[in-house]
């Protein structure tokens, strides 16, 4: 049974017995994100254009993600984890104001750079947790997670990807891009040095412990298609419901 609640300045729904959010966001998610959102958008320009090919690196890496999606006019997308908006605001871009696309972003620093950024029609962010996505059942045709799945403790990347499965459409489609482990050693060290660095580093190790794919086949998605990117810094999966 769904309720009415208050989300920031915003009006949000939430359920009646919903999962409190774990200590671990107010520790470290919330309060790293208070400061990094100011950074996160030019940090994004300068890792892709050592990642992906010089300048414009972050662009094409957004495009191919958009590739992957394949938004369709009409379609209802759910980007979860939305960060500073700019997939978000891409795909708005794309379906012309003929679908929708939403964003769900958990921390407030991060939603009010969204907000400042020019939004076409269609598009639109709530203030919430990933955990309980205030939506019905199958509403959305197509939903995204970008690089946020790392940053979780396992119970709550699971119950994040439950979440996802229950708000997609049958036959609807999920893209998911999350760190990878390569391959090559000299890779895989340097990527790891790389996320030392990174407070999410434990449950980033988690993650990769665990696997993308299990993960997601765990809460009940098939997986179409994976391909790897960036130096295979990045996994990128396509699933179905």
């Amino acid at each position: 049974m769904w309720k009415r609640v208050q989300v920031g300045e915003k009006v949000g729904y939430g359920m009646k017995d919903s999962k409190e959010i774990p200590d671990y966001y107010r520790r470290i998610y919330e309060k790293w994100y208070n400061w990094f959102s100011y950074i996160y958008d030019p940090f994004v320009d300068v890792l892709f254009l050592f990642l992906n090919g010089g300048f414009g690196g972050e662009r094409r890496w957004r495009e191919l993600i958009v590739e992957w999606i394949n938004p369709q006019p009409g379609e209802k997308i759910l980007d979860i984890c939305s960060g500073t908006g700019t997939l978000t605001i891409i795909l708005g871009k794309r379906l012309a104001g003929t679908g929708e696309v939403v964003g769900i972003e958990l921390s407030p620093a991060q939603l009010r750079i969204a907000l400042g950024k020019e939004k076409p029609d269609g598009v639109s962010f709530i203030e919430g947790d990933a955990q309980n996505i205030p939506f019905s059942d199958c509403y959305f045709d197509k939903s995204v997670i970008c690089g946020a799945l790392h940053e979780l403790p396992r119970e709550v990347r699971r119950n994040v990807l439950s979440e996802a499965y229950r708000i997609i459409r049958p036959g609807g489609k999920i893209v998911i891009i999350e760190q990878n482990k390569p391959d090559l050693k000299w890779k895989a060290l340097l990527f790891d040095f790389m996320e030392r660095f990174n407070p999410e580093y434990p449950t980033y190790k988690d993650l990769l412990k665990c696997g993308l794919t299990n993960e997601i086949k765990r809460v009940g998605f098939r997986i179409i298609r994976t391909d790897t990117t960036s130096w295979e810094y990045f996994q990128i999966v396509l699933g179905e419901r």
